[in-house]
């Protein structure tokens, strides 16, 4: 038996590929872009290159994100929040409060034991935190999200920057760098602005052992170091936490395909 999950996000196309025991044998990633059927085939086409298998041997697709009801070859569709609920106990175990801060929207989700929502808060209304709102600022910077991956938080003097509004927060590091002020200073600002907006966003839904960061912006380090200084608290994050949904997707298909 093969599962796939796919998470269609405003930024990025996610998919994985999992077994009947829940072991990961291949994953995609691609640029969402105007077409998100076609990211999605694309992100399918690496994931089944990487699992070295044919779209003809998944007994199952369901799919999560932004796209999700637009994607014709996914038999089912779920919320990215479960998905992503689910997927941070895949990866770890002992998860029991997530924050997911991905192209346009930042949730805090807070979990039991085996993935099942509890309660979640979300911040849709306002793109400060997301994945968008660091592509704004790298333009401004003249710089690119990779080169975000390099600064480190702690090396930093960080200068405050809204965490309210993303057009404050812009129109703010436009004035220091009108005022000369060291580019590291203002990212270190910006992360810990996105960790503020996340750690109130956490702090609504209620706290517990562990904390899982997940969704694209989670690979930048400087975002998590700064979230665990605000929280006081270890934070779970890594890489591939842009998978996260996808993987959470993958394990919901899995589940309704034992029960058909």
């Amino acid at each position: 038996m093969l599962a796939c999950g796919i998470d269609i996000g405003s930024a990025q196309t996610k998919c994985v590929i999992m077994d009947g025991n829940a072991i990961l044998q291949g994953r995609g990633i691609v640029h969402t872009g105007a077409n998100q059927q076609r990211a999605a085939r694309h992100a399918l086409k690496a994931a089944l290159r990487e699992a070295g298998v044919e779209e003809y041997d998944l007994s199952i697709t369901l799919s999560t994100g932004y796209g999700r009801h637009s994607i014709p070859f996914s038999q089912k569709s779920e919320t990215v929040t479960i998905c992503h609920a689910r997927g941070s106990i895949y990866r770890y175990p002992e998860t029991r409060t997530v924050l997911d801060a991905g192209g346009q929207e930042m949730t805090a989700i807070r979990v039991d034991a085996e993935g099942n929502v509890l309660d979640f808060a979300m911040n849709d209304k306002c793109t400060a935190g997301t994945g968008r709102f660091l592509e704004s600022i790298a333009d401004l910077l003249n710089m690119s999200m990779k080169d975000f991956r390099g600064i480190k938080y702690h090396e930093t003097d960080p200068l405050f920057v809204s965490n309210a509004c993303s057009v404050f927060a812009e129109q703010e590091v436009i004035n220091y760098l009108e005022g000369g002020k060291e580019v590291e200073d203002i990212l270190g600002g910006v992360f810990e602005g996105i960790a503020e907006r996340g750690a109130s966003l956490l702090r609504r839904v209620g706290l517990e052992d562990e904390i899982t960061f997940t969704g694209g912006v989670s690979h930048i380090s400087g975002v998590s170091s700064a979230l665990e200084l605000v929280l006081e608290h270890k934070v779970n994050s890594g890489i591939d936490g842009v998978y996260v949904g996808a993987l959470g997707a993958a394990l919901l298909a899995l589940d309704q395909s034992k029960h058909r």
